[in-house]
């Protein structure tokens, strides 16, 4: 049976390993939010698709995030959408017509801050199972 020097310590490792953990945990996030909003993504020729990215787990504060961007300069009217207005020979547009948002990035956030709660407790006790 561990004694009390033996729980001492392993909580001493988990502190000093646990912003190691959070970061690891929020970067697999990340990539899921990543995957899922490169699949909701329209596919004209495939830039806006292929340019999503996610940039480094930075600490603000008290908190850690990360951050999901596309710099091409047509993705935020993909993501919430736009006015249109006629251009060219196109008369079949009436100007003021609306295109309606994908919401690819911000429905994929979303349904990841769903699941973290429970991804979370599953991978938070594995790593403490794994700590000795």
């Amino acid at each position: 049976m561990p004694g009390i020097e033996d729980l001492a310590g392993k909580y001493a490792k988990a502190a000093a390993e646990a912003e190691q953990f959070l970061r690891k945990f929020l970067l697999e996030m990340g990539k899921r939010a990543l995957a899922k909003t490169k699949h909701r993504t329209p596919v004209d020729t495939g830039l806006l698709r292929n340019s999503w990215a996610l940039g480094e787990v930075q600490r603000r504060g008290d908190k850690l995030e990360i951050t999901l961007y596309n710099p091409v300069e047509y993705a935020i009217y993909v993501e919430y959408g736009h006015k249109r207005t006629p251009w060219g020979s196109d008369k079949r547009i009436e100007a003021g017509d609306w295109v309606q948002g994908r919401f690819m990035a911000t429905l994929s956030i979303m349904e990841v801050e769903k699941e973290m709660p429970t991804r979370f407790r599953r991978a938070f006790a594995a790593w403490m199972g794994g700590l000795s």
